[in-house]
């Protein structure tokens, strides 16, 4: 990878404008929509619930294979997964938050 790149791509991470982070946006507002603990979330994946906490790191970075297989099992399309929404995580989980005390 030349400098060039490099530096473009560091900076590029630096803003936050990642797909991982895009990607752990998305699936940690599926679970605040779904209402589960991170633990029943996993469960419900069908993966170990260590791997669900690894991949809300900064050191994840699961596969495309990875990505659909949560994809399919959340019911929702990949691509769900991997757009950056305007919405932030915070966003959502103060949305959630709200749905749920109005109810």
């Amino acid at each position: 990878m030349g400098e060039k790149q490099f530096r473009r791509k560091a900076a590029h991470a630096a803003q936050g404008n990642t797909l991982r982070q895009a990607f752990q946006a998305a699936l940690e507002g599926l679970r605040l929509e779904s209402g589960l603990s991170r633990r029943e979330f996993a469960e419900r994946l069908r993966i170990p619930r260590s791997s669900y906490f690894h991949l809300m790191t900064s050191a994840a970075n699961p596969s495309l294979d990875y990505i659909e297989l949560i994809a399919e099992r959340a019911g929702v399309d990949p691509m769900k997964l991997l757009r950056r929404l305007a919405n932030t995580a915070d966003a959502r989980r103060r949305q959630v938050t709200e749905d749920r005390a109005a109810r």
